[in-house]
């Protein structure tokens, strides 16, 4: 397998993880498989640790319209303003609530 096959393979999985993640339906085994995949790929020398982090924020960025760390502020955020008043968090809009 060449580096562009192999690139293409890891977008593939990557994007398939994301979409289950945005559908609410997140598989863990996909996921952990695919990290998997890629480390294999850098540990034959196919793909660089900052290639595939760089191909996971790509396509995180095109899935959920925001990128990683926004994310998890985000996510953090809303789960301190839950575990203070539920009222709070049932303020902020449907829309900015999803995961």
């Amino acid at each position: 397998m060449d580096k562009h096959a192999f690139l293409a393979e890891c977008q593939t999985r990557i994007r398939k993880v994301y979409e289950l993640t945005k559908a609410g339906k997140p598989d863990d085994t996909l996921k952990y498989r695919t990290e998997g995949f890629m480390n294999a790929g850098e540990f034959l020398g196919l793909i660089s640790r900052d290639e595939a982090r760089e191909l996971i924020e790509s396509l995180h960025q095109d899935a959920f319209g925001e990128s990683i760390a926004q994310r998890r502020e985000r996510k953090d955020r809303l789960n301190k303003l839950k575990e203070h008043s539920l009222d709070a968090f049932y303020d902020e809009p449907a829309i900015n609530r999803r995961p």
